[in-house]
């Protein structure tokens, strides 16, 4: 397999909204760009394309596709795709192990290093940055953003573990976009929506790992909604079409991001293809 298709917003997040219209499953989604709404459907097959970007995490040097972050990402998405599951179902024991639970924050974690967006503003960053370049001789924007994702992921992991999760139940929809993952978002809490009623927040332990269940009202889900749309740089999803009209009417979608690139000094020591 080429691995030519690279999902940002990994199936196993994305299949949470999904809804059948009488034919297909698929989900709405708003372009922020076009402002236009679809439901997304691959008719039978793997869906999400809006999703996906070709290639976004392969290198192509020296005339070898090199498939190393792709490879890893998809085993943190196996990984995390098995701790929604469980969080969904309630279940009581969510990792056999704290390898495990490791490896699911860094799943989580890596959402803040994995966009498109973040892959065309960081070749912008690098390529207007001389200095940080020649750090790297050698080396390619988008090889040295591919190592980045690695060891900032990993960075982060370090500096949250042990980790304090607490999964919300919403009465409100919730909705998720391109860039999911509100990072350090309050009082060191991040969150991330793991479907349309369920939104988990976490923050570093005191002690050990923990997990706990509540009920957020809706102020709260409306607040995250707020904050999704503002993060969002590509696309919308949500379960109600409606509210997707209504964000359409009322948001502009323009931007005036400098995205710096702190991690970039973890890379001398790090992970390298």
């Amino acid at each position: 397999m080429d691995k030519k298709k690279n999902h940002y917003v990994p199936r196993c997040l994305l299949k949470r909204w999904s809804l059948n219209n009488g034919t297909y499953d698929g989900v709405f989604v708003l372009n922020c760009l076009s402002k236009t709404i679809n439901f997304s459907s691959a008719k039978g097959n793997k869906g999400f394309s809006f999703a996906s970007i070709d290639n976004l995490y392969i290198l192509d040097k020296n005339d070898v596709r090199y498939t190393n972050l792709e490879d890893w990402f998809s085993g943190l998405e196996n990984t995390l795709s098995i701790f929604i599951d469980k969080v969904v179902k309630r279940e009581t024991t969510l990792f056999k192990d704290s390898a495990q639970l490791y490896k699911a924050l860094m799943g989580l974690l890596s959402f803040e290093f994995r966009s498109r967006y973040l892959f065309q503003e960081g070749i912008k960053f690098i390529e207007s940055n001389s200095k940080i370049s020649a750090k790297f001789a050698g080396k390619s924007s988008l090889q040295i953003l591919l190592e980045n994702s690695v060891n900032a992921t990993t960075n982060k992991v370090n500096q949250l573990f042990p980790v304090e999760f607490t999964v919300c139940n919403s009465a409100v929809p919730l909705l998720i976009c391109d860039r999911p993952l509100l990072y350090n978002a309050f009082d060191g809490y991040s969150f991330i929506p793991l479907s349309p009623y369920l939104l988990l927040s976490f923050r570093k332990s005191q002690g050990q790992s923990t997990i706990a269940y509540h009920t957020i009202d809706d102020k709260t889900a409306n607040s995250f909604n707020k904050q999704i749309i503002e993060a969002a740089r590509d696309w919308i999803v949500s379960t109600n079409r409606e509210e997707l009209e209504r964000i359409s009417k009322s948001e502009k979608f323009e931007y005036s991001d400098e995205i710096i690139f702190e991690e970039f000094r973890t890379l001398i020591y790090g992970y390298e293809y």
